[in-house]
């Protein structure tokens, strides 16, 4: 190889070197904006969830601390003028029984906004209370099986809540199961829950499906967990969600 070949081949190898620097400098810029706007997207989410779960317990409060209250009052003093012999007494009767749904619905109301049970008496009571509510009133038979005591900070009990929440609601308003199973368990290291369901399954590839599952998905990164689902039309739905601990 004379200079003059060794010269050009030189210039390839340092063209090439540097260019080699600049796409991998370039994609390195990609992959760490891409991490960046993966960390706000999930900062954004974050907060929106702990603005939301603060105005569901203002409203929750407000709706038992303030306006309980005063229906309470006003049913007291329908059912006083009622019982004093008032020539109006069947409408004041039926006031009052309206009064009494009113009141009832109210505290559904709040306690779909924010258990009180959750925060009183931990995570696996509220479970229990929210499914003696919905079998109630529902052809869902749901199994609940989870171990004799569970310790989670609040905000980790108010996520798992949710997310328990929202997979039953959309088993009874879209599977059409009459049998729902969920094991709760404490793992080394991290938590399993495990819901599943004899129902008719879904397409989870399918366009309408996504963002309930979006949901669920979020909030099961905000635990710091991942979510994996299987479901297939007529062999029912199964979700799994792992939560290190």
């Amino acid at each position: 190889m004379d200079t003059q070949e060794a010269r050009i081949f030189t210039a390839v190898v340092i063209t090439a070197v540097v260019i080699g620097i600049i796409i991998g400098f370039f994609a390195f810029s990609v992959i760490r904006q891409q991490k960046r706007n993966l960390a706000l997207q999930k900062a954004n989410i974050l907060a929106e969830i702990k603005a939301m779960e603060k105005e569901r317990s203002r409203i929750a409060a407000d709706l038992h601390d303030e306006l309980g209250p005063v229906l309470s009052v006003i049913k007291f003093k329908v059912d006083l003028a009622s019982q004093s012999g008032h020539p109006d007494k069947e409408q004041l009767d039926s006031a009052s029984v309206q009064l009494d749904e009113m009141i009832s619905k109210m505290r559904e109301i709040s306690n779909d906004l924010m258990p009180s049970t959750l925060l009183r008496k931990g995570l696996l009571v509220a479970v229990e209370e929210f499914i003696s509510k919905v079998e109630s009133v529902n052809a869902l038979k749901i199994v609940f099986e989870h171990p004799a005591t569970i310790e989670l900070p609040e905000h980790s009990m108010i996520h798992l809540y949710r997310v328990l929440q929202e997979v039953i609601h959309n088993t009874v308003k879209h599977a059409n199961a009459t049998l729902m199973e969920i094991r709760l368990e404490s793992l080394p290291g991290k938590l399993s829950l495990l819901c599943r369901d004899n129902g008719q399954g879904f397409d989870t590839n399918k366009p309408g499906t996504g963002m309930g599952l979006l949901s669920l998905r979020n909030r099961t990164e905000l635990l710091g967990g991942t979510m994996t689902t299987e479901s297939k039309i007529g062999k029912g739905s199964a979700f799994l969600f792992e939560i290190p601990l």
